[in-house]
């Protein structure tokens, strides 16, 4: 089969195999992802390397759509036609997932403290946004937004790196800055463009903004105007962390140090308006 276009059959057992697998992820249920594709291709004729593109197709399908997508299968682009009109209609008819989507974003944080250890290196991914000339894809789900005002989750995350600077400061000889380390989103309020003031070992400020998510690290984040013109006025200082996983075992973050708009890919979504009246 190779170099035929996939078949409406083969995307839909395609899709089949990816929602049963997303089910489980969000009820936290163990599963196997190399068990769910064995039993995929013995009912198709692909190879397995088609089959993991196309799972990563489907990803960034509903990242377009404004959902979640499963972890370990990172967005990939040039999906076909096909493929993106059948995940759209499948996320439409299942009322079930998209609500479970819209539960997993907003669940309450573990009540237990989460410990952080060393940074990973961000993912390697393109933003998925729709190409120019193509018709926009309604967005079913709000996940990114809903995820992104849980008050819970985004403070359960400040809270493990405020204990993880502290910890670094101490592993530095710095007990005496470690005291200084300060959770300011809760203590000062939010809009001053970061959440947690740390140091380096040589006492000098960081401005530390904190993102999380309980999946992928591949999802993206959603970053404020003023987030972003801070990272500018402070790029020796600013780093946004990006937690991922949180929880989980597959539990890390990641870290962006300097200005936003030179370390990360930016889509604005929202504008402020009012009537241009002259």
């Amino acid at each position: 089969m190779a170099g035929q276009s996939w078949s409406e059959k083969e995307v839909d057992l395609t899709i089949d195999t990816y929602f049963t697998m997303l089910r489980l992820e969000l009820d936290g249920e163990a599963y196997r992802k190399a068990e769910h594709r064995r039993d995929l291709l013995s009912k198709i004729d692909r190879s397995a390397g088609s089959v993991e593109y196309k799972l990563q197709n489907i990803s960034a399908v509903l990242d377009e759509l404004g959902g979640v997508f499963i972890d370990g299968y990172k967005p990939a682009s040039n999906v076909q036609g096909l493929l993106r009109e059948r995940v759209t209609a499948r996320l439409g008819e299942a009322a079930d997932l998209r609500r479970r989507m819209v539960e997993a974003a907003e669940e309450p944080a573990p009540t237990t403290a989460v410990a952080l250890g060393d940074a990973v290196a961000p993912p390697s991914v393109t933003l998925t946004t729709p190409a120019l000339g193509r018709s926009r894809v309604a967005r079913m789900v709000d996940f990114h937004e809903r995820e992104a005002r849980n008050r819970s989750l985004g403070l359960a995350g400040e809270e493990a790196v405020v204990d993880l600077e502290r910890r670094r400061l101490a592993v530095a000889g710095r007990d005496d800055l470690a005291k200084e380390v300060r959770h300011v989103s809760v203590l000062d309020g939010d809009g001053l463009g970061y959440d947690v003031r740390s140091f380096d070992p040589s006492g000098n400020e960081r401005f530390i903004e904190v993102k999380t998510t309980r999946y992928a690290r591949h999802l993206p984040f959603l970053v404020t105007r003023n987030e972003v013109d801070f990272s500018e006025e402070r790029p020796t200082q600013f780093v946004l962390y990006r937690l991922f996983m949180l929880g989980a075992a597959g539990m890390g973050h990641y870290e962006l140090a300097g200005s936003l708009r030179s370390q990360a890919q930016l889509e604005p979504t929202t504008y402020r308006g009012l009537p241009n009246v002259g």
